[in-house]
């Protein structure tokens, strides 16, 4: 009888310490209820690092993340904006980037039906989270293809190249970098995959010799075009601003006084609207201060971040010496 009871005890004991695990598709997975678990599931990569939409597509790793877990970190807009959903989805480990006494940056691919993408998480050093984006989301266009990558300074890019045949018709980038402090990933740089925006810009040839100067995009119908204004402390500025339906729209073009370095405001003499402009590196963020609404629908505040288009350096064209012709 004692036996029996030690034997009992025993079988017990090793059902709590399974307790921590879980049986899936025949292999046994450990929950992730901290970073020390969750990191342990990954494969370490360096930098610099690339993934394509081909090779998303095509990984078979059948190890599974906690759902849970994932959900409590990946703010519910940002997987929301891939999948239009925030529940039924599942993830597994794809890479982890963490070298001593940095940042660690964690690659997850996560599925639901038949869309897949891949996002980026950032813990600091000492474990704590910071922030997810999406690192690469493939679309369904057979012209099209998709590279992410990162590199040594952990500055991430995503390209998209278009193609019609063996031609590149289009390409496209986006570079973004993690701000510890805000603890968010900001734009640094756009390069939109086509030219035409669906604007006439008013300003497109006018000079911007101001190192303000430039067109800032929130997307093709978003436009924030900045130039020379007529004294050195004012920018000429056309806004144009439309959401995705094309029924909210508002647009302004004026002189801004420069404020400092990086501000600028609009404010005219019997005019109620007081325009805020705030420059860091390439991106613009504007701001209504008061009474903007004859430049815009009801619902349409002028505000949001723009980043600058980058400029394309025209092409240098050598043309070869030709040689005297020689008397018959």
């Amino acid at each position: 009888m004692y036996r029996m009871g030690v034997a009992l005890l025993g079988i017990l004991l090793l059902a709590c310490n399974d307790g921590g695990k879980k049986e899936q598709g025949g292999k046994t997975e450990e929950k992730e209820g901290n970073l020390a678990g969750f990191s342990s599931r990954f494969q370490a990569a360096t930098v610099p690092y690339q993934l394509t939409d081909t090779a998303l597509l095509n990984s078979k790793d059948t190890a599974q993340l906690s759902s849970d877990y994932l959900t409590a970190l990946l703010a519910d807009s940002t997987v929301k904006k891939v999948f239009g959903k925030t529940k039924g989805i599942s993830y597994s480990p794809l890479k982890k980037m963490a070298e001593g006494g940095r940042d660690a940056y964690y690659l997850v691919k996560a599925t639901a039906g038949d869309k897949t993408a891949a996002f980026l998480l950032v813990f600091d050093k000492n474990g704590n989270y910071g922030a997810g984006m999406p690192f690469l989301v493939p679309d369904d266009k057979t012209s099209t293809t998709q590279v992410s990558s990162i590199d040594k300074s952990y500055t991430v890019t995503r390209s998209t190249t278009e193609r019609s045949g063996t031609d590149v018709t289009g390409e496209g980038k986006e570079v973004l970098a993690y701000d510890a402090g805000g603890k968010k990933f900001s734009l640094i740089m756009t390069d939109l995959l086509h030219d035409e925006t669906g604007l006439v810009n008013p300003l497109d040839t006018f000079p911007k010799t101001n190192r303000l100067a430039g067109d800032y995009y929130k997307n093709k119908k978003n436009l924030i075009s900045v130039r020379d204004g007529r004294h050195p402390n004012q920018i000429l500025v056309y806004i144009h601003t439309e959401n995705s339906d094309g029924d909210c729209k508002g647009e302004l073009k004026g002189e801004f006084i420069l404020t400092s370095t990086k501000t600028a405001v609009y404010r005219q003499g019997g005019d109620p609207c007081i325009l805020g402009l705030t420059f860091s590196g390439n991106t613009v963020s504007m701001n209504e201060e008061r009474g903007c609404g004859n430049y815009r629908g009801l619902d349409c505040p002028l505000d949001g971040s723009f980043t600058r288009k980058k400029e394309e350096k025209p092409k240098e064209t050598t043309k070869k010496a030709q040689r005297p012709k020689q008397a018959k």
